[in-house]
């Protein structure tokens, strides 16, 4: 009897798992462009934000550059407006001049050179513009990647105010803390319909859905599927037994 007991304990807990509740995604907020670090808030590490800035990169010259664009690009419109008013005028004379009988060959010759420059200044005008507008939008880009924002679990900023950083550097961990996430390695054997099993953790039923399912085994767990439950309600860090009924 005692032996029967004792199997009947063992089934019965046999796909119990313990887990560690995480953060639903962890980010590595990493610098895109360089330069010296003229704000790093601290302050906010170990808090939950929402689209706060975390560190800004000295984008000064960034600024005068884009304003000095910004200036080009209004006289450039003008020069644009003037230089097609101007290549109209030339077409009109152009050809009314290739039609009259009195004008030589060599004249009409001389408008049509004439018409055929004032349209290739519109045309470098108009890629002047083009160009100009890109290097505005790279300007803009570069400035926004210079003043870095954030939504998350700030964990921890990693550089400080004068710092110098170069593309690719670490800036902070931001954690997800919108859910929470269970990782279990459920062996093979069992996999077999585990989507439609409920989630329980610690005893109870929970709210708890399953979010992946690896379909090869784990490289530690060897006969074992990795799988990812999500849900929220629990404590970080905490160990939880999960059971899947």
């Amino acid at each position: 009897m005692r032996k029967v007991l004792v199997f009947f304990i063992i089934t019965l807990f046999a796909f119990a798992y313990q887990a560690k509740v995480e953060p639903f995604d962890v980010y590595k907020i990493k610098a895109s462009v360089g330069g010296k670090v003229i704000k790093a808030n601290k302050n906010l590490e170990a808090k939950n934000v929402q689209n706060r800035e975390i560190v800004k990169i000295d984008d000064k010259q960034n600024l005068i550059d884009l304003q000095n664009l910004q200036a080009q690009i209004k006289i450039l419109k003008e020069e644009i407006k003037n230089q097609s008013a101007v290549v109209k005028r030339k077409k009109r004379i152009y050809e009314k001049y290739k039609t009259l009988k009195t004008k030589s060959q060599n004249e009409k010759d001389l408008k049509f050179y004439d018409y055929m420059n004032a349209l290739n200044q519109f045309l470098n005008l108009k890629s002047q513009f083009n160009n100009t507008l890109a290097n505005i939008e790279k300007l803009k880009d570069t400035v926004s990647k210079k003043n870095i924002k954030v939504s998350g679990y700030i964990y921890k900023i990693y550089i400080n105010k004068d710092d110098y950083v170069a593309p690719g550097v670490l800036i902070a961990d931001v954690y997800d803390i919108s859910k929470q996430k269970l990782t279990i390695f459920v062996p093979i054997d069992e996999i077999e319909g585990i989507k439609n099993k409920k989630v329980y953790i610690n005893s109870k039923p929970s709210g708890f859905k399953i979010h992946k399912i690896w379909k090869v085994t784990d490289t530690q767990y060897v006969t074992s599927y990795r799988v990812e439950l999500v849900g929220s309600g629990l404590k970080l860090g905490e160990i939880v037994k999960v059971e899947l009924k």
